[in-house]
């Protein structure tokens, strides 16, 4: 175990670290109960109580979020219940915590290694929320087919077998419901939303067919007992009756007959009747099916358009989720952050090479609290003690002609530090030689209005009236 104050490992039976002197013993109390709730939460899973393992497991994680053994778990229910994003989320979270010997390098390289896989998810994905969005809007046959399809890319999805479920029971197919809440209800023993949806279920069957058998009795209705007592007679001889067997054969050929020319065409013309109504049925219903696609289908034209630029939107923000070059970037800054740090004077370019590497993190893709703190954090100690060298860079360049690598020096410079008066002139006349007038303005009036004081500001002026 490590001390949560100074890093150092700490033997299992000690309260207080060696090294810090801090107390642990509510840190340690802490740690066995998010160990506990991990335990009880890998019980659940083994026996596919999923719902109750991922309560478990958040549970855990409340107690100690660097729990990276209940994180990959936690991802690993949620791929199994057909929440990618959920389980990619986790597992990239995880790795943050633990970049060495995790298992959810593993996971996430199984799933970026069967390319196939996952667009078929990323299809179930957009087509559940097309199905959703349908649903909300009435479309209930275009909703089930488009479920259908996510059902056939993805079969653990539970989210849409559960709708799937509640449109067949829209449209009164309760023993489709019934069949995709049972498989629902296979990969998830305790998922509330389907045992509400199969005990609402069993009430509609059982209010709409009284004295049928139940939906899940396999046909088979309860014998009645006979509690009546058969006298027993006492025993006799029977002598040959010649005439009843004549009777018994006689009634056998009038049954025959009967069957025959009174019986059978009376099905066979009912068989008839019952298939024209069916086909009727089914051509009413046909009709009334292309006349509601033909009527949408101005409707889906226009929104196309929206739907395009909503599944670019969801794609975008997946390919977020799913990009760990961000976080990779992060952590290969923080490890040149901490080498830097463990020396006793670090020089100027290695300072900047610190710097450099926190430059290439995209801070806006970090969703992650912790890490956007810890971005932070580095670039407060690191970006004012280097912005001077990266301006003198970018203003030798300058001063060599080199005016594009001069613009590529200043704006780093400028990200280090973005009210330094030199680097923001500097950069205006750098734009203005390359002839990008537009930018030179940018920060001529950038200088003006963050730097009041600035000795340059009369130069700043000349140039700026001469681009007007």
């Amino acid at each position: 175990m490590n001390c949560p104050y100074c890093g150092n490992v700490v033997a299992v039976r000690r309260n207080r670290c060696d090294m810090c002197g801090k107390d642990l013993t509510t840190y340690k109390r802490v740690y066995r109960v998010s160990n506990m709730y991990y335990n009880q939460g890998l019980e659940k899973a083994k026996v596919r109580d999923l719902s109750g393992a991922v309560l478990m497991l958040k549970k855990s994680l409340e107690m100690n979020k660097r729990n990276t053994n209940a994180r990959n778990l936690l991802g690993l229910v949620f791929y199994e219940m057909g929440e990618i994003v959920a389980a990619l989320s986790e597992w990239v979270i995880s790795k943050h915590f633990q970049s060495n010997e995790n298992d959810a390098d593993v996971y996430m390289g199984e799933i970026q290694a069967n390319p196939t896989k996952l667009d078929n998810m990323n299809q179930a994905i957009k087509k559940y929320n097309f199905a959703l969005e349908s649903a909300k809007q009435g479309n209930y046959d275009l909703a089930i087919i488009q479920l259908k399809k996510v059902v056939s890319l993805n079969p653990h999805f539970i989210r849409a077998l559960q709708l799937l479920a509640l449109l067949y029971m829209k449209n009164n197919e309760f023993e489709r419901a019934r069949r995709a809440l049972l498989r629902a209800s296979k990969i998830d023993i305790s998922n509330t939303t389907t045992l509400r949806y199969l005990s609402e279920l069993n009430s509609m069957l059982s209010s709409g067919n009284a004295g049928q058998a139940p939906y899940w009795s396999n046909g088979d209705l309860p014998e009645a007992n006979n509690k009546g007592i058969t006298p027993i007679s006492s025993y006799r001889e029977e002598k040959p009756n010649v005439l009843a067997f004549v009777n018994l054969v006689l009634g056998v050929i009038i049954g025959i007959a009967v069957v025959f020319f009174l019986i059978v065409p009376t099905v066979k013309s009912n068989i008839r009747k019952e298939y024209a109504k069916e086909e009727l049925d089914y051509s009413s219903q046909l009709n009334v099916q292309l006349a509601t696609i033909n009527s949408k289908e101005k409707e889906i034209e226009t929104l196309t358009t929206k739907l395009e630029e909503a599944e670019r939107k969801l794609a975008d923000e997946q390919g977020t989720q799913k990009d760990n070059k961000i976080y990779d970037n992060l952590l290969s800054a923080l490890k040149l952050y901490t080498d830097v740090k463990a020396i006793n004077k670090p020089s100027e370019d290695e300072l900047l090479t610190v710097a450099k590497a926190l430059y290439l993190v995209d801070a806006e893709k970090l969703t992650n609290k912790d890490a956007s703190e810890l971005y932070d954090l580095m670039k407060s100690d690191i970006y004012p003690s280097v912005y001077n060298a990266a301006f003198l860079t970018g203003r030798d360049q300058f001063d060599a002609g080199e005016y594009e690598k001069a613009v590529e020096s200043l704006l780093e410079a400028y990200a280090y530090n973005p009210t330094y008066d030199y680097t923001l002139y500097y950069l205006g006349k750098a734009y203005q030689e390359l002839d990008n007038d537009e930018s030179a303005k940018i920060y001529y009036n950038e200088l003006l209005e963050n730097c009041p004081d600035s000795t340059l500001r009369d130069s700043t002026n000349t140039r700026l009236n001469s681009l007007q």
